[in-house]
């Protein structure tokens, strides 16, 4: 599985397979609470005044390095309204800040950014402010107020500085959110120090529905 990071994402060129084109960049994406499931993506036109549109998260292909890719263009859905409010679900955007406390009520921060896989389907943690990693397993509630870890031993921490850890800061971030069945193999690409501490500005987004 190959992971990335929410903010590493935000405003990356999306390309479309079919048709060879660039169709506005990434910037945010609607998840279900309790499956951390992504059900689609905010995408941003080009220039001062593009419009917004969203993509299923079905028709995403891959999240990389400089591009993202999605199948066909006639796949994103170009619309000038409100962001929808679904129940159960949320904005990676509006979910940002939302505190992570234990079943005992201490407080272990607020979300900083999000561990999606590449294609860009999935939640797999949450990157608390502090260098605190929570991986999304059954230990852990995600709800629209709040999220519940059953122990401050579900989380990680992480080395504060990347640059000398690089290495061992993503060998710990495996372990964190590696699957239970350990016959899943879990790979890693090196992700700039910058992709953690940086601050993401907050976004409207439309509404993207299953």
């Amino acid at each position: 599985m190959l992971l990335e990071t929410w903010k590493r994402a935000q405003n990356l060129q999306v390309a479309t397979r079919e048709e060879g084109a660039l169709v506005g960049r990434l910037d945010d994406f609607q998840f279900d609470l309790e499956t951390h499931r992504v059900y689609g993506w905010r995408l941003k036109g080009s220039g001062m005044f593009g419009k917004s549109g969203g993509v299923r998260a079905a028709e995403v292909e891959l999240v990389g390095r400089d591009l993202a890719y999605i199948r066909t263009e006639t796949a994103v859905e170009w619309t000038s309204g409100k962001p929808a409010s679904v129940g159960g679900r949320a904005w990676a955007s509006t979910y940002r800040g939302t505190t992570a406390i234990t079943r005992r009520g201490r407080s272990l921060g607020a979300v900083q950014d999000f561990v999606i896989d590449r294609a860009g389907q999935q939640v797999t943690g949450l990157l608390l402010h502090g260098g605190l990693l929570v991986p999304l397993d059954g230990r852990v509630n995600t709800g629209p107020a709040a999220i519940i870890v059953e122990s401050s031993d579900v989380v990680v921490e992480l080395p504060e500085d990347e640059s000398d850890e690089r290495t061992a800061w993503w060998d710990r971030l495996r372990e964190a959110v590696v699957k239970k069945d350990r016959g899943d193999d879990v790979e890693l690409i090196a992700v700039d120090s910058t992709a953690v501490d940086a601050t993401a500005a907050d976004s409207t987004a439309d509404g993207v529905e299953e």
